[in-house]
């Protein structure tokens, strides 16, 4: 007879199990988005708590929160203890808001509205080719954003907190040693663009942006860096900032269609020397079967802005009928890819 403390046999992986932890892995992104929000990473930051201490300190219904950390447990993100307490497991750690390679950002940002309801209606981008959230919003990502400051906001702090997962990679993989004057292109909030500084003492940077997005750089970049940029609010569909020896766009390109995407492109060629260089950082789709980013986030580009992750053959269309070509293409271990592009003369 099984006894409550016995282990359950647990079943062979098959194509059936596995299937079946696909289809239902938006539970577990949503309870990993809860325990988030609710900074229970940081509660424990200090070492264990009993589940009544953790609820008074978030806000919580006791059992509740108890069956939520219980089933995170059991999957490795938090580890429970005797007496109804819990501690930080290794995944759990990376919850944290201030530790280095922090994705407490990434979780809070899967659980918000904004991001899960359009994924609802991705069966609409697939039958007709439309975003879904234009469908669901009536109105384009970034036009919703600028309406939603506070999801604004937290969009950016999503992008920073991916970018600063990346810029290590990037920074090691290319060498930013030899540009004067480097130009980020809708840059964020600069957290790329301080990396490669920190690299290069000798280089100066301009972050150009959105008025609002250039406003709360400025804020958030220690002073030294932040001396030794000029910050410049723009459009880039109407043009960006001439003089500069390296013009980068990062995760940029694939929000847009390849329509918009050349007039971006033709921005940057106008305001680039013959001589200038272009660094497009995203993920890559890969060859067909190779299991890799780019191709799911192919699709939260289908459902969120009309965009598309592209091929290197896609990049060198995109390239050559923007006054481009393709010079080098650097993948970087675990993180995005570096398209190199050259003017062409």
């Amino acid at each position: 007879m099984t006894t409550p403390t016995q282990t359950r046999p647990s079943a062979e992986d098959s194509p059936r199990s596995t299937l079946l932890k696909l289809i239902r892995g938006f539970r577990v992104s949503q309870m990993i988005s809860v325990a988030a929000k609710l900074r229970i990473a940081d509660h424990l930051a200090e070492g264990p708590k009993t589940v009544t201490q953790l609820a008074r300190a978030a806000g919580c219904h006791e059992d509740s929160l108890y069956r939520l950390l219980r089933a995170l447990a059991s999957i490795g993100v938090f580890a429970e203890l005797d007496a109804l307490s819990f501690c930080l497991s290794p995944c759990a750690e990376l919850l944290q808001s201030e530790v280095s390679g922090s994705l407490r950002t990434n979780a809070e940002v899967v659980g918000e509205e904004w991001m899960w309801l359009p994924w609802g209606s991705l069966l609409h981008s697939v039958r007709t080719g439309e975003s879904a959230c234009e469908l669901v919003y009536g109105k384009n990502t970034w036009d919703w954003f600028t309406e939603n400051p506070s999801a604004g906001q937290l969009f950016d702090q999503f992008m920073d907190e991916s970018t600063i997962g990346s810029a290590a990679s990037v920074v090691a993989a290319y060498d930013f040693l030899a540009p004067r004057t480097v130009i980020d292109i809708a840059g964020g909030r600069g957290v790329l663009l301080a990396s490669i500084l920190r690299r290069n003492l000798a280089a100066r940077g301009v972050l150009f942006n959105l008025p609002q997005v250039i406003e709360a750089a400025g804020k958030i970049l220690d002073s030294e860096i932040a001396s030794r940029i000029q910050f410049v609010p723009g459009n880039f569909f109407e043009g960006v900032p001439a003089g500069g020896d390296l013009y980068i766009l990062k995760d940029i390109l694939h929000d847009w269609n390849d329509v918009a995407a050349q007039r971006i492109l033709g921005s940057c060629r106008r305001a680039m020397s013959d001589n200038a260089k272009l660094l497009i950082i995203e993920q890559l789709v890969g060859a067909p079967n190779e299991q890799c980013e780019g191709k799911i986030g192919d699709i939260s580009m289908m459902v969120r802005t009309g965009g598309r992750n592209r091929t290197e053959l896609e990049f060198r269309k995109l390239l050559g009928a923007s006054g481009f070509h393709l010079s080098r293409l650097i993948p970087t271990p675990g993180g995005p890819d570096i398209v190199e592009a050259l003017p062409c003369n």
